[in-house]
């Protein structure tokens, strides 16, 4: 935890030192999006804001590996 008066950036990056943590490249966060409503009428009138794509299914290929 860091103390009163200290920079919170600096203790965060001792302490990630501290465990070991490292930096890992990753293709980005997935989104998740469901409909809401009361039946499937509802649901399927609702538009979304994004593509819909495939559920990742396989780890990247691209990440770095310990």
């Amino acid at each position: 935890m860091p103390r009163a008066g200290s920079d919170p950036a600096l203790w965060l990056r001792d302490a990630l030192l501290a465990v070991g943590a490292r930096n890992v490249r990753h293709a980005g966060p997935h989104r998740y999006v469901f409909r809401l409503g009361r039946n499937g009428r509802e649901q399927a009138s609702i538009r979304l804001g994004i593509d819909r794509r495939p559920y990742p299914k396989r780890p990247d290929p691209n990440l770095a590996r310990p």
